[in-house]
């Protein structure tokens, strides 16, 4: 995405640049539109591989990019011995504008007629502008298809369902055993680290990766810090210090149930 907006830049900069020819700068400006317009090709074709891994045949469904491509190749990518010495060619510089330029092609060792060809520069901008816009377009409509797809395999299934009346039983049992040595808290500590670990399992298969939600990753990462922490000081070996295990149980109850206001809005995002 980053190399189809910085090539567009390019592209736009390229158009409001005052007339040249080719004895004024005209090879340089030519020769970096040109390696522009073919940088944003690939990277349209690599965004659809990484997207929905199926690379575009210019040839055959873009033919007119397959010609902007080729009019690159054979004009500042391999002029001097393309396609295995089979061509040769060069920029008539006299014939450099803005707007235009004359690519002539040798074919010494084919036998075949030279060939002067007018490459119509700003055509071929506005050309690949409508169809990068039309494959990006399709881009964006197989991504809403495909997620609002993704999203009905979980129509009805509730992420917050998970989690029943907040867990205030097995706080309430934490904060029990920091005065009266409650005998079942271990069972009461791992029910809620396994509600923990339910949810982290249902945003993976929503979102494929915690890290996709930035606000609920840093949460669950708070979470998880201060179970371990509870794990050895109010668990395995229980401290002297009842304020410090107060103040842990208290932010692991409300960093919770902050949690639980997270799932409520991707269960919104999910219905």
């Amino acid at each position: 995405m980053d190399a189809i907006e910085d090539t567009q830049l390019a592209i736009e900069t390229y158009l409001g640049l005052e007339k040249f020819d080719g004895y004024n700068g005209g090879y340089l400006y030519v020769y970096g539109l040109l390696q522009a317009l073919n940088i944003q090709q690939d990277a349209v074709n690599n965004l659809n591989t990484s997207l929905f891994n199926a690379t575009i045949d210019y040839k055959n469904e873009y033919p007119k990019l397959f010609e902007i491509r080729e009019n690159r190749n054979n004009s500042i990518g391999h002029p001097t011995k393309r396609g295995n010495d089979a061509s040769f060619h060069n920029i008539d510089r006299s014939s450099i504008s803005k707007e235009a330029f004359t690519l002539a092609s040798y074919f010494p060792k084919t036998g075949d007629k030279s060939t002067f060809q007018e490459i119509n520069i700003i055509e071929s901008i506005e050309q690949q502008s409508a169809l990068v816009n039309q494959i990006l377009s399709k881009v964006m409509t197989k991504l809403e298809q495909d997620f609002e797809a993704h999203k009905n395999q979980f129509k009805g299934q509730s992420l917050r369902a998970l989690v029943r009346d907040n867990m205030h039983y097995e706080f309430s049992k934490l904060h029990e055993h920091i005065y009266h040595d409650y005998p079942l808290v271990e069972m009461n500590f791992k029910q809620i680290q396994s509600a923990v670990k339910k949810i982290k399992d249902g945003i993976i298969e929503r979102y494929f990766a915690i890290s996709a939600l930035q606000g609920t990753e840093d949460t669950l990462n708070l979470i998880d810090y201060i179970i371990n922490r509870l794990d050895q000081t109010l668990i395995k070996n229980k401290i002297q210090d009842k304020f410090e295990l107060r103040i842990f149980i208290n932010s692991l109850q409300s960093n919770f149930e902050e949690l639980l206001e997270m799932l409520e809005e991707i269960d919104r995002e999910f219905m």
